[in-house]
């Protein structure tokens, strides 16, 4: 069984490598994937490697938007779009972006008891980082995950999230990819495959009864002192 069949899941910040290795795992696990995005070009790339389920009542199961979720006046028009093609929402998948939860975004999460998965890449935040920095910075958002979820819980809604480190795709700073290895327990760098199970298992109903938790997919830099 897939664990995303007929659900429909949003991606902001889709027209990133992350975002990309995401949807296709969504895809992949029977999900209708709605791509959000500034890069119309890369979004429509994305889109266009996505799995159809053509067993459902309408070919093109997937939908690449160029949009502003962080305006609420945007984030209304989104939501009443998708719902026009999907009739639901299950998920939001931020990546690295400012979501406005309008109250018809939240209304529609509420319907499907959905979730919000929240994720964060060393690599984004700074190309200058240091331990202390990294999780000073881990502290921030997982404050603002507990803060929403703390909101929304009552409606059903769960709000996690996913802190990731140096990837294999952030290999090009080698005093940076040094500094990364040297204090991640295991040694290596991330794989986006990596950051992307675990950004599934949130939204999943494996996850149903985790809100307001962080997952750190860092090989241990966390742990190290």
């Amino acid at each position: 069984m897939k664990r995303f069949n007929d659900k429909v899941i949003v991606i902001t910040g889709a027209d990133s490598s992350i975002g990309r290795v995401t949807a296709l795992k969504l895809a992949r696990e029977g999900g209708n994937v709605v791509l959000l995005g500034n890069n119309s070009k890369v979004l429509e790339y994305i889109a266009g490697e996505l799995p159809e389920d053509h067993t459902w009542i309408n070919t093109g199961n997937h939908l690449a938007v160029t949009g502003d979720i962080s305006n609420e006046e945007h984030s209304e028009r989104l939501v009443s779009h998708i719902i026009d093609k999907y009739n639901r929402i299950d998920a939001v998948i931020s990546i690295n972006t400012e979501i406005k939860f309008s109250p018809a975004l939240v209304n529609e999460l509420a319907k499907t008891k959905g979730s919000i998965v929240y994720i964060s890449l060393l690599s984004d935040t700074s190309t200058d980082w240091s331990l202390e920095s990294y999780k000073q910075a881990q502290v921030d958002l997982e404050q603002h995950y507990k803060k929403l979820a703390h909101k929304l819980g009552p409606q059903g809604v769960r709000v996690n999230g996913v802190h990731a480190g140096l990837t294999t795709e952030d290999n090009d700073d080698i005093d940076n990819v040094k500094l990364f290895m040297d204090q991640s327990l295991l040694g290596r760098l991330v794989e986006m495959n990596e950051i992307a199970e675990a950004i599934l298992f949130l939204a999943s109903n494996d996850a149903c009864m985790i809100t307001g938790a962080t997952l750190p997919v860092d090989g241990g830099l966390t742990l190290t002192s």
